[in-house]
């Protein structure tokens, strides 16, 4: 019982003797023993190494060639309606969104002056016929009195210079006749120039459609001269529209005419809707990437059909879009990543793509030479090699050492890889 009665005094002991020291000498005990602790932990449980690579697995699966590009829908057909006529707008008779008919009146512009014109050319085109009859009348006489003539200097009953009076009067008459039919040609033209800018006072539908824009109102005054002055935009039917959509040359190469293609839209971000490629068109447009224009950007335009009958589709929408190219079944597949990668040990350049196989955590990785097919998103097929589904690749080297290659962008088959 004293020995036991001991054992408890020497703690207590120690902790009145401990009390009983200055602030800085506590400090430095206490740092002294949190120090032995924690190197006795770390012999007692020492940590565990990190593995030295981050490795995936080869599996099968399906994948997909697709290419995403965006673009506004717009109507199939669209029509600027403008005013070949210069006048005061008297009275519009359409607005946003209004269906019409062909030959339906648009808007109506101020005929007074045409009108003008028009009867002016009228009277002129009248004047003109009646001296038509006149000179007709006077060329039919002076022919009949030339022949009358001819015939009697035959017979020696004029003299040649009877003759060539009538003669002259006939050819006289003659010009006149021309001069006279002429004017008339002229005067019906000027009529038809008339009656044509008097029926363009009235502007009407070219066809069956609905009224996307109206750029004019009542009242203005409309200048036609070198350019027509634009007034309204039809569109010929909206229940079938296209998306004009630009794609790079790398992928267009891929589009075919015929291949379905999902697309979203903002205002219906839970839904997906189809469409089909309708055209690809070989016109391209180039813009510069860089303030220097060392480097510039390439793109074409595919246009796909839409069906709009249900009438969800509004003109200016812009279209997400993605084009399966080509899709594969039960492929062999690896993470894009792998493809990126090399072993910060490695030095050497390879001339083909390749992977970095590791057969045991403990083993050092040994490099694969692959071709690749479809590439994914984040995953490439691979359709030759020495792997197979199963095997565990390199993705990543643990540590600040790791290398892989400085473009992150989609692995592509051939080229120089690590």
């Amino acid at each position: 019982m004293k020995k036991v009665k001991g054992i408890f005094k020497f703690p207590a002991a120690c902790w009145n003797w401990f009390k009983r020291l200055g602030l800085f000498k506590k400090i430095i005990i206490v740092a002294v023993l949190a120090a032995a602790v924690w190197y006795a932990w770390t012999l007692l449980f020492p940590a565990k190494q990190p593995p030295r690579f981050q490795t995936v697995r080869i599996k099968k699966g399906d994948i997909a060639d697709v290419v995403e590009a965006s673009g506004p829908l717009a109507p199939i057909t669209t029509t600027q309606v403008g005013a070949l006529v210069s006048g005061e707008i008297l009275k519009i008779y359409v607005d946003y969104n209004t269906p019409v008919k062909k030959g339906d009146l648009l808007a109506l512009i101020d005929p007074t002056q045409i009108q003008a014109d028009y009867d002016q050319a009228e009277a002129s085109l009248s004047s003109a016929k009646e001296s038509l009859e006149s000179a007709k009348m006077a060329y039919n006489l002076a022919t009949l009195n030339r022949d009358r003539y001819r015939d009697l200097f035959a017979k020696d009953y004029v003299s040649k210079s009877s003759l060539e009076e009538y003669e002259l009067a006939y050819v006289n008459a003659k010009s006149s006749l021309n001069s006279a039919e002429s004017a008339v040609i002229q005067s019906q033209a000027r009529l038809d120039s008339a009656k044509k800018d008097l029926d363009n006072t009235r502007i009407v539908a070219p066809y069956d459609g609905v009224v996307l824009t109206k750029i004019v109102s009542e009242g203005q005054s409309l200048t036609s001269g070198y350019a027509t002055p634009e007034m309204f935009t039809l569109a010929q039917d909206l229940t079938k529209m296209q998306i004009e959509a630009k794609v790079s040359e790398a992928d267009v190469v891929k589009i075919k005419e015929g291949q379905k293609a999902e697309f979203t839209l903002d205002g219906y971000p839970d839904q997906k809707f189809e469409g089909t490629v309708r055209q690809v068109r070989t016109n391209y447009s180039a813009s510069s990437s860089s303030s220097s224009g060392s480097s510039s950007t390439t793109t074409y335009t595919v246009v796909i059909e839409v069906d709009n009958t249900e009438g969800k589709f509004m003109p200016g929408m812009t279209a997400t879009i993605t084009i399966k190219a080509q899709d594969k079944k039960d492929a062999l597949l690896v993470a894009n990543e792998a493809l990126r990668f090399s072993p910060s040990s490695n030095d050497q350049k390879y001339e083909t793509t390749g992977l970095w196989v590791l057969d045991d955590p403990e083993a050092e990785p040994r490099r694969v030479g692959v071709r690749v097919g479809i590439v994914g998103t984040t995953q490439t097929e691979i359709t030759e090699g020495d792997v197979k589904e199963g095997d565990r690749v390199i993705v990543r080297e643990s540590g600040s050492a790791a290398l892989t290659m400085a473009n992150t962008g989609r692995p592509r088959p051939g080229g120089r890889r690590r």
